[in-house]
């Protein structure tokens, strides 16, 4: 069971791609045309350069840790075998003294272990990339949110320079620690979302409390709300297509997880010991990006408390209330549409797999 969980996991994986392509397609083409690059154009600015810079670097490092670790897995009993003559027992039950079958035995494991460290490896990468580029869509939706009234004031041709000199920057404060992936910064942007922003003129002197900048601040919470709205609805058309992947993934590990811990109770080796932390850093994975989701989500309201509301006029004060109810729903990914991706998840995996393996110790002894 130990040696053969692994691979049936991994072509149900493979599988699972290749029947909802079409899904998979639609959801990258969802992301393609609605997520934004730029924030709204405020006192301060970001971009998604930081997200995208972290989802591909986490990629190539993920790939390459998940492929040593089953090169290990295969590698080190081959030495093992060849230099101190120890059986190869996580691939074969019987003494094998024949050099064609040894070389036979040792290709068929590199082949399997490959297929599982790319069909297990990427489905983790797929998971964790769409995590950060979500969170990096939040933190967007955070920046442009705390902006909402300075946005008003720019569109209504105030200078950038006459808001950082009427002493408007402890907006920098509030943004400290509270972005996951993306970094704010005070430099005027000449983007609004991904719409080029031409400013005509450069007022110097304005009343951020004058009722004249209300029609400006309630069209930039309703722009809010529409990035909020394509993150919801991105978040749905996620877990759609990830949850029956990720119940697999957490039934798999939960019994993976016991029967290694069994066999390193049998006979203890580093190659036993080597693969059970990386099965449980393989969950950690999926529990501590979409923990991530969660964390960046509950900041969104945090957002628009720190947004100058008490600036604003009765109408925008509404719409801005109006957003905070429509956002009570967490925003988060569960496994079989019912277990939440979270580090009190990854916690019960691990207790639920040694509870398992004390039951197994107790009936076999």
């Amino acid at each position: 069971m130990a040696d053969g969980l692994p691979l049936f996991v991994s072509v149900a994986i493979v599988a699972y791609f290749a029947i909802y392509k079409k899904e998979l397609y639609e959801l990258i083409e969802f992301m393609n045309v609605n997520f934004k690059w730029y924030s709204a154009n405020g006192l301060t600015n970001m971009t998604m350069e930081g997200c995208y810079k972290t989802a591909r670097n986490f990629a190539y490092f993920y790939t390459a840790c998940t492929v040593f670790s089953v090169a290990m897995y295969v590698v080190l009993p081959m030495i093992g075998y060849l230099l101190f003559s120890h059986p190869l027992h996580p691939w074969i039950y019987k003494d094998v003294e024949d050099g064609l079958f040894i070389f036979f035995v040792f290709f068929r494991q590199c082949v399997a272990q490959g297929f599982v460290a790319l069909a297990v490896g990427q489905l983790g990468v797929f998971f964790a990339c769409n995590a950060i580029l979500l969170c990096g869509q939040l933190d967007l939706l955070c920046c442009s949110l705390r902006n909402v009234r300075y946005t008003a004031l720019l569109q209504n041709n105030v200078a950038h320079e006459a808001l950082k000199i009427q002493g408007y920057r402890s907006i920098l404060e509030d943004e400290q620690h509270s972005y996951t992936y993306n970094i704010s910064t005070e430099t005027e942007s000449s983007y609004h979302y991904d719409v080029e922003f031409i400013q005509h003129g450069k007022k110097r002197r304005f009343d951020i409390n004058s009722k004249h900048y209300d029609d400006g601040t309630a069209r930039a919470i309703l722009e809010c709300a529409r990035v909020c709205q394509v993150v919801k609805e991105y978040q749905d058309r996620f877990e759609t297509f990830v949850s029956p992947l990720l119940a697999l993934r957490v039934v798999q590990v939960t019994l993976y997880l016991c029967t290694l811990l069994y066999a390193a109770t049998l006979k203890f080796d580093m190659v036993t010991v080597e693969y059970l932390v990386a099965v449980a850093l393989d969950i950690y994975v999926y529990c501590y990006f979409g923990n991530q989701i969660i964390l960046q989500a509950d900041r969104v309201s945090t957002a628009a408390y720190q947004s100058a509301w008490t600036s604003m006029g009765l109408a925008p004060r509404r719409l801005l209330l109006n957003m905070l109810l429509a956002n009570r729903r967490p925003v988060l990914i569960r496994a079989g549409r019912f277990l939440p991706m979270n580090l009190q998840t990854f916690v019960l995996i691990i207790k639920t797999s040694f509870s398992y393996y004390t039951l197994l110790v107790n009936v076999n002894e």
